[in-house]
Order: structure tokens, then C-alpha cells, then sequence
């Protein structure tokens, strides 16, 4: 079941400050939802975008949890890196990010980061963006689950093992209809992405720490074209969402 790493973008954003609590989070929420993520869909898939899926989370208190996650499928590396940085809607759109979120650690939160997943290798010290695997199917299709953990009473080392363990299992014995898994791990954070034929769930126990939040993408569309008239999607605390739209030429190039 498994295959080779695909052209998959981990995001974790973490809010500019001034966008991060207060008044400053119904401006982050707004943004989101009239801007980024229409302008994700309307910029990148004509030039190869295959799937989208961003969750805002509710505010949790913990500086280690971010406010944004999302996977970001391309069909090919060299896709993404024409797409990002070869075409003046891909260095607008790049440009746009620092509207929202920090690319700075401050006031002990993590800057915002993305990186392309490292197979799993059994190993409980890997970190960072990892795909467990993945049956090559279109994320568009189906349900897509995410979920995201924080260790909690127990130290680093249990609960990286904890997750290793899980995670291998998983791998040896996916559940039924569960197409493929991507997770991002470090000392106390632990994002999950889970691809499903229907009905998503919670794919780790909760003895692996805390669940801060978890949740099934709901299936949204937004114009094809930047120039239509919209308003902007609907965008709140907790809300997790599958853009769907129609895939490009770009989109099926290897």
C-alpha cells in the first residue's frame, strides 16, 4: 500500500499577534475565509493545484497549537516550484501569507511552517511532516479527518514512542476504508490528516495525550476566478473545510 512521498504541502500557520486573540481573531477568521482561501483555489489550481484542505482551529490557550492547518497536493515537486515561485500569481500568493500569519517564533509560539512529508521510518525521534501512506487517490473524493493531539503527563520520549507505535500499527493494519494518512510530529504537538472511502474518525487513542480538536473537512467551492463577485467563505473556530474545484491540465502532469 505504501508509495513515494507525492507532491504534498504540510502547513502549520500560526496568526500574525495582532490576529491572534480578541478582536484581532474575527479579522483572522474574515481573512481566511474572504481572501486566502478563495485565493488559494483561484490562484494555484490553474496552475496545478489537486486538492486543498485547511482547518481553523479553535484557540486553545497552548502556544505549541496553531490556528491554521492544511494539506496542499501537487501532482509533482517541480509543479509546486513553477507554480510558487516561477509565476507572479504564485509570488502573490506566497506575498499573502504574511498578511495572516507570523513567520516569526514569537512570544513562545513556533513560526509559521510547510514542508514536504518524509516517509514514515519507524523511527520515534522523526519529526516534522510525515506520510504514512497514501493509495494516490484524489483527496477532493471521500472524507477527509483531521485531528490534533498535545502530549500531556507524559514525557517527550513516551509520547513520540506512543505515536510511533500507533502509527506502525496503523500502517500494518490500516482500518477498513482508510486510503492513506499523512501526520506531523514533534516534542508535543501531533497533527493528523486521514483520507477515508466514506465516514472518517479519530484514528489515535487517547492515551497518546491530549485531543485539542478533531474533525471531518465539510466539501466547499469557490469561484473558478479571482474577478467573480463573492463574498467570502463562511470561516469560524473548529471549522474544517475540503475545496473543491475542477483539476487543471497542470494538475495531472507527473
Amino acid at each position: 500500500m505504501a508509495r513515494e512521498a507525492r507532491a504534498v504541502r504540510v502547513w502549520l500557520g500560526y496568526a500574525l499577534p495582532e490576529l491572534a486573540s480578541g478582536a484581532g481573531r474575527e479579522r483572522f477568521y474574515q481573512q481566511l475565509g474572504e481572501i486566502f482561501i478563495p485565493a488559494t483555489v483561484e490562484l494555484m489550481a490553474p496552475q496545478g493545484l489537486q486538492a486543498y484542505v485547511p482547518s481553523v482551529l479553535p484557540p486553545s490557550g497552548h502556544p505549541k497549537v496553531p490556528d491554521e492547518i492544511a494539506l496542499v497536493f501537487y501532482p509533482s515537486r517541480q509543479c509546486y516550484q513553477q507554480a510558487s515561485h516561477a509565476t507572479v500569481a504564485g509570488r502573490a500568493y506566497g506575498a499573502l501569507h504574511g498578511t495572516v500569519f507570523s513567520f516569526q517564533a514569537r512570544q513562545g509560539r513556533p513560526a509559521s511552517h510547510s514542508d514536504f512529508p518524509a516517509p514514515f521510518d519507524d523511527q520515534p525521534k522523526q519529526s516534522g511532516p510525515v506520510q504514512l501512506f497514501d493509495c494516490g487517490g484524489n483527496w477532493q473524493q471521500g472524507a477527509v479527518f483531521s485531528e490534533v493531539w498535545l502530549r500531556s503527563g507524559q514525557g517527550v520520549a513516551a509520547f513520540r514512542q506512543g505515536v510511533c507505535e500507533a502509527m506502525g500499527t496503523l500502517r500494518a493494519r490500516p482500518r477498513q476504508g482508510l486510503l492513506g494518512v499523512y501526520f506531523y510530529l514533534d516534542d508535543d504537538l501531533l497533527v493528523v490528516w486521514s483520507h477515508w472511502q466514506q465516514q472518517g474518525q479519530v484514528l489515535q487513542a487517547d492515551t497518546i495525550g491530549e485531543l485539542v480538536w478533531a474533525d471531518a473537512a465539510a466539501a466547499v467551492a469557490v469561484p473558478s476566478s479571482p474577478f467573480a463577485d463573492y463574498a467570502g467563505l463562511p470561516v469560524g473556530p473548529g471549522q474544517a473545510f475540503n475545496l473543491q474545484f475542477s483539476l487543471s491540465p497542470a494538475a495531472s502532469e507527473g
